[in-house]
């Protein structure tokens, strides 16, 4: 491992334009993750809340933007929304394959709110847009969906179902479409598994990750090679754009950082943290859509 799979490389998607949305001040006490942390006595006993800054945090989602462009990608900056606190975690209202996008839909009704805002966009950047109805009974999230290239890997989780699955498969259905079970308290796949670069599946080295990692060898008819990543969530999300990967740092993931180091010797690699935004549960990848 370490080197481009020169397969998986000539279909993984070159991207050339990233989304992101500016942070709102209700984020603080209105974000659904804080409210996991206040109302699930259970996910409590796993992570404490504490406050967000709001302005430490737009400093790092700032650093996070400019990392985007630093990698060459025209970045649109869709203004935040106070009515929506969760809106910077834009990946979750849309999937992007080349020129055709699918907006959404979250499982929680605030969240749907985001979506029109993001259509608009999307449509005014001159993309096909499809989009789940209300009345198809359907939910996905966009951190739910890994993209190999190949096929799709969706969460089968809390946040995404299988009627969510089929409206996925029938906008793109040049590829396959394969569930991969996700257990509470993980929101989300791309807390459990993410491709880390073209055939290379960055996973968690616990049971749900190798519980990922069976299905995705049952059910798919490519090849892949595992990235194991003691660090959890926070360390398996990642984001590959162009030959370069986007990781967590080294005081996020100490033990994570040797591997992508030693495993992806290959591929440039940059470290960044959302920082502020961790305390929400939110990851790298859930803060932008590539395309």
């Amino acid at each position: 491992m370490g080197q481009p799979n020169s397969t998986m490389a000539d279909s993984f998607p070159k991207f050339t334009r990233a989304l992101v949305r500016q942070i709102p001040d209700s984020i603080r006490d209105q974000s659904e993750g804080v409210k996991v942390y206040q109302e699930d006595a259970f996910y409590q006993t796993l992570k404490k809340h504490e406050p967000i800054d709001v302005a430490k945090a737009r400093e790092d989602h700032a650093r996070y933007t400019q990392t985007l462009r630093d990698l060459g990608l025209d970045v649109t900056v869709l203004p935040a929304d106070e009515s929506t606190p969760d809106c910077p975690f834009v990946e979750d209202t849309c999937v992007v394959v080349g020129n055709r996008a699918l907006v959404t839909r979250p499982e929680g009704e605030p969240r749907r709110r985001e979506l029109d805002c993001v259509e608009k966009c999307l449509r005014d950047l001159g993309l096909e847009v499809h989009r789940i109805r209300d009345d198809d009974k359907a939910t996905l999230e966009g951190g739910d969906v890994v993209f190999t290239g190949k096929e799709f890997f969706v969460g089968a989780s809390e946040m995404s179902n299988k009627a969510g699955r089929k409206a996925l498969a029938d906008t793109f259905p040049e590829y396959p479409v394969h569930a991969i079970p996700v257990a509470w308290p993980e929101f989300h796949l791309k807390g459990v598994a993410c491709c880390a670069a073209p055939g290379i599946i960055a996973l968690g080295n616990n049971k749900w990750g190798k519980k990922a990692w069976q299905t995705i060898q049952r059910k798919s008819e490519f090849k892949y090679e595992p990235l194991w990543v003691p660090d959890g969530a926070s360390a398996v999300d990642c984001i590959h754009v162009n030959g370069t990967v986007i990781h967590c740092t080294e005081k996020e993931g100490p033990n994570s950082m040797k591997v992508f180091e030693e495993r992806l010797a290959g591929f440039k690699r940059v470290s960044v943290s959302i920082g502020e935004l961790r305390k929400v549960d939110a990851a790298l990848s859930c803060c932008s859509v590539l395309f």
